[in-house]
């Protein structure tokens, strides 16, 4: 029998993706189909994003993001606002489309489950101690479970980021965020990420991020036991493309995909993002 899950996010800033998994009791299905948790895309999708808020002179931000890996579609629009001195609140409205979901192989699109957070930074890139960024994320459940479109609990996910310039052209970043969630449906999760970017070699315009995280799940009712994840992230970014609206573009690439210990298929996912400071 089939089961599909999509477990939601739980974590900074972001955007929204799931946890997508085809279950088999006999064995994993060549569908099956894995979304890294939201947890992880909002921290990778919108870091860029919130950073340029966060060390700009403007007190507004808003974006634009579109993923797409394997059956899941997802239209995310980030906003982001400083309300006072190292404070920022955020918040996540996902539109989500998945196709052949469940027992009837069904489309459905819809609301996804927004997310509401505030944060709190210090430091600067250029700085000994770099920029740190502390965000809680609450995760509603606006999205419809029964369409595949949201996970039907809440979440709260604590996460901080680390940004740092080493020379003028090479900066560092590491994260790390914890979720806690609904332990009847999910176990809690945990995420930590480390990278690193540079001008891109085709165009000094581009700016080039390589990341790799790790992810990890405990058991919850879909798969029936621990996801284990670890990913390759590659990034493009540019605002002097298009004047005053930074641009993005991403490919995940799966290291390690298992369910249980076991292998499970591997998902690519894209993405691209638009943003704007005002």
């Amino acid at each position: 029998m089939k089961k599909i899950a999509l477990s939601l996010l739980v974590a900074s800033m972001s955007l929204m993706a799931y946890d997508d998994y085809y279950y088999n009791d006999e064995e994993n299905t060549d569908s099956a189909v894995y979304v890294e948790s939201q947890s992880v895309v909002n921290n990778i999708v919108t870091d860029t994003a919130k950073t340029n808020l966060v060390t700009s002179d403007k007190d507004y931000g808003a974006a634009a993001q579109y993923i797409n890996a394997g059956d899941i579609s997802i239209i995310n629009i980030p906003i982001g606002m400083k309300v006072g001195y190292g404070f920022g609140v955020e918040a996540n409205i996902p539109l989500v489309s998945v196709t052949n979901y469940g027992w009837q192989q069904e489309d459905n699109s819809g609301l996804g489950d927004i997310s509401l957070g505030v944060n709190y930074n210090f430091g600067k890139t250029s700085g000994s101690k770099g920029l740190n960024i502390s965000t809680i994320l609450y995760k509603t459940t606006t999205g419809d479970d029964t369409k595949g479109l949201g996970s039907g609990v809440s979440a709260i996910t604590l996460s901080h980021s680390f940004t740092k310039d080493v020379t003028e052209k090479y900066t560092v970043s590491a994260l790390a965020s914890y979720t806690l969630n609904d332990d009847t449906v999910l176990g809690d999760s945990y995420m930590l990420m480390a990278g690193a970017s540079m001008p891109c070699l085709v165009s000094d315009k581009v700016k080039t991020s390589t990341k790799l995280t790790y992810f990890y799940t405990d058991d919850n009712k879909y798969s029936f036991g621990e996801l284990t994840n670890a990913d390759l992230w590659l990034q493009w970014d540019s605002d002097k493309l298009v004047k005053n609206i930074p641009l993005g573009f991403g490919v995940k690439i799966p290291l390690i995909n298992e369910v249980n210990g076991n292998d499970a298929d591997k998902t690519v996912l894209f993405y691209l993002s638009a943003s704007s400071l005002f």
